[in-house]
């Protein structure tokens, strides 16, 4: 009977080990003494003290084992669509190519005048248009380039990776993978990454927030939803392009009051918050000056729920090789929620100086910019728990330019966009893991510009993992 000690010593640390790996659902405590062969009274005691023993050894083997157990969480989505734009897919024409011009009072000041808005055609929730035309002093990468063919596409696969560093920090990074048409024996498939951040919220009530990376912007509000499952339709807006960009920088949220009810956010990055294929973007800046943004909103006690906020950006010129010219942006935004029905709307404005008295080296020529107008007002939501419909309104009142037009010689080009669109969209949930959009889009012009044949037609099956 002496070897029950050690028989009984050797099954409960077995069965520790074991249940310990299992993690610590399945870890339960070593058998009692009672469970095993009975033990002579002179051993008893020391018997006792071993199964503490093993006891202690099986709580650090448990803590061991969720300290080894991998914090990564994996997700993301695939957005598979099928898209058919009217006309050529391009939503500019050339001033004056075709006829008389339609703003003389340009001629002698740019080489080009286009007009109409190249973006507004978009096929995806990432804002890729039909077609981006090939106009005379423009280099582009034309991603689709559907010359006004319809086609099936997969708009984009989505991969996100989270994982908590510390008890009160938190990494995501997301990735977008894009197949598209490759050439001259190369693959088209491209890849971009959209966020890399680290999140550290402090104190015991965190209600403050401090980002560090590649992140979302604080420019109003329509960047909470610019990835294709959280969208509740499928195109951005027009303004999208100005406030939906991941900018790399450094960023901080406060959250304030009873209930949370007032939150400011600032950040300090390197350009501004405008998306990466459009003219004002810089993720690795080339002037010592920051761009710095906020937003201040609030959320009143209501029986519904209302969200108002304003924001601002000001900077340096993205792309600019100095810090003299300034881009800046400043606007307004409301959400409210009624039951199943949501309304949302912003208001943007924004200026940049572009080439001033000097021309600037190749790439790094800032476009000038006259945001005149610019805003949404959408309202979503459910009619069945399945079937959703979506009705947008918006406008986009702007001049892009690249050159000094005050200079003897010129600017280079203009583009004027005097552009309304109106959007009906359904949304069909099959579950909450695979969702059905489709949208039509009516692009107009007004003003001075004519009329452009590029309505689209589109549609998105995304699948959520």
């Amino acid at each position: 009977m002496k070897v029950a000690p050690f028989r009984l010593a050797a099954a409960a640390a077995g069965a520790g080990l074991f249940l310990a790996a299992r993690g610590p659902a399945l870890a339960e405590p070593a058998p009692s003494a009672t469970a095993a062969e009975p033990a002579e009274d002179g051993d008893a005691q020391a018997l006792t003290e071993r199964i503490s023993d093993l006891e202690e050894d099986l709580r650090q083997t448990r803590r061991w084992a969720l300290a080894r157990r991998s914090p990564v969480l994996l997700s993301g989505y695939a957005d598979v669509g099928f898209y058919a734009p009217e006309g050529t897919g391009v939503g500019f024409v050339q001033d004056g190519l075709a006829g008389a011009p339609r703003f003389p009072e340009h001629a002698g000041r740019f080489g080009w005048v286009f007009l109409g808005d190249i973006l507004a055609p978009a096929i995806n929730t990432r804002g890729e248009p039909a077609d981006l035309g090939d106009p005379p002093g423009a280099a582009r990468f034309d991603t689709i380039d559907s010359n006004g063919a319809p086609g099936f596409i997969v708009n984009e696969v989505n991969l996100r990776v989270s994982g908590a560093v510390a008890d009160s920090a938190l990494a995501t990074a997301s990735i977008n993978f894009t197949p598209r048409s490759g050439t001259g024996f190369r693959f088209g498939d491209v890849f971009d990454v959209d966020l890399a951040q680290l999140e550290w919220m402090v104190g015991p009530r965190r209600r403050l927030s401090l980002f560090v990376g590649k992140m979302d912007p604080v420019i109003g509000i329509e960047y909470r939803e610019r990835k294709a499952d959280r969208r509740f339709g499928i195109t951005p807006s027009l303004i999208a392009r100005y406030t939906t960009g991941t900018p790399l920088g450094l960023k901080a949220r406060l959250k304030l009051g009873p209930g949370e009810r007032v939150v400011l956010a600032g950040a300090l990055t390197n350009g501004s918050s405008v998306i990466e294929p459009f003219h004002f973007y810089d993720e690795l800046d080339s002037n010592a000056a920051k761009t710095a943004s906020g937003r201040l909103s609030a959320s009143p006690a209501l029986p519904f729920e209302l969200e108002l906020g304003v924001s601002s950006a000001y900077g340096a010129q993205d792309r600019a090789l100095d810090s003299r010219g300034a881009l800046w942006f400043v606007g307004a935004d409301v959400r409210a929620r009624v039951g199943a029905w949501q309304l949302k709307a912003e208001w943007l404005r924004g200026r940049g100086e572009g080439e001033s008295g000097w021309r600037h080296a190749e790439p790094h020529r800032p476009y000038g910019l006259r945001l005149h107008d610019g805003g949404y007002v959408t309202v979503e939501g459910t009619l069945t728990p399945t079937l959703g419909l979506l009705v947008r309104g918006e406008l986009r009142d702007a001049e892009v330019w690249l050159g000094d037009p005050t200079a003897a010689s010129g600017a280079d080009r203009l583009y004027v966009t005097r552009s309304w669109r109106a959007t009906l969209g359904v949304r069909a949930a099959l579950t909450d893991r695979l969702i059905v959009k489709a949208e039509y889009l009516r692009n107009g012009e007004y003003g001075r510009v004519p009329s452009i044949p590029n309505d689209v037609f589109t549609s998105s099956l995304v699948a959520i993992f």
